[in-house]
């Protein structure tokens, strides 16, 4: 099985927003850790801020899904995005993604799932029938062992789509 994102970026900033709006994008569900906040940091870099600004002023509606199962910590990540956290989604299983939807009232044509992980944003995203963009890691240097050797037997799985 090879995971096809529609797209693959180094940053959120490469998308290009536009082109999706003309093409029927309406929403975006987000990754949280690793993809639009360095992981268990609840920080949220200015030029990220920015972007997600500017994806509020285009019309578009975001929404996070995370598999973190820290209920304090995706609340105060809401706070911080100022956007709805669905925490302990255990993806690529789709049931919270259909929450996601349901919360953003679009239908999954209309939205594209974003995040670092391939087995389980992409996947998931895939399953769910969105386009998915699969991002570079905020931060990859200080990851554990474990998880970079996770990252790079993912990544064997991944067939890029087009740039």
């Amino acid at each position: 099985m090879l995971v096809k994102p529609t797209l693959v970026v180094a940053t959120l900033s490469e998308i290009d927003l536009h082109r999706l709006w003309d093409e029927g994008l309406r929403g975006f569900i987000f990754d949280l850790d690793n993809t639009i906040m360095a992981p268990h940091t609840g920080i949220l870099e200015d030029h990220i801020g920015e972007w997600l600004k500017t994806l509020e002023e285009m019309g578009y509606k975001s929404i996070v899904v995370s598999n973190n199962p820290i209920k304090m910590y995706t609340d105060a990540a809401a706070k911080t995005l100022n956007l709805p956290v669905i925490g302990n989604a255990g993806k690529p299983r789709r049931k919270m993604l259909y929450k996601a939807l349901e919360l953003l009232e679009l239908e999954a044509h209309q939205v594209a799932v974003v995040g670092d992980r391939p087995l389980t944003d992409i996947w998931g995203g895939q399953r769910l029938g969105s386009k998915t963009i699969l991002v570079d890691p905020l931060i990859k240097e200080k990851e554990h062992q474990i998880v970079k050797f996770l990252r790079r037997l993912e990544r064997m799985f991944v067939h890029p789509g087009p740039h």
